[in-house]
């Protein structure tokens, strides 16, 4: 199994960004699950950055939770908020 850390941008000129991780067997399953989430509905796919990560269930599950150590799909989604111009650079920072 897999885990990648998808960030996506809007559709619309405003609103921010978003992201989240996947949990899939390969990149196309990740981006199947990316296009039938409610949450991921008004952001651009393909996503801006996908970044894959091989993980073993055991550390998938102490991260995401018991379900995801044993079922794909989207997990922890999150809006980000724009760098601050001093951070230019760094990655957002999520929005809590």
């Amino acid at each position: 199994m897999r885990a990648f850390y998808v960030r996506a941008e809007p559709l619309g000129a405003e609103g921010p960004s978003a992201a989240a991780i996947v949990v899939a067997e390969n990149s196309d399953q990740a981006l199947l699950l990316l296009r039938k989430d409610i949450d991921f509905s008004g952001y651009r796919l393909p996503p801006a950055e996908m970044i894959r990560f091989e993980a073993a269930p055991e550390e998938i599950r102490r991260r995401l939770g018991e379900a995801a150590a044993h079922e794909i799909g989207v997990y922890r989604f999150t809006l980000l908020e724009p760098s601050d111009p001093a951070h230019t650079g760094m990655p957002p920072a999520a929005v809590s």
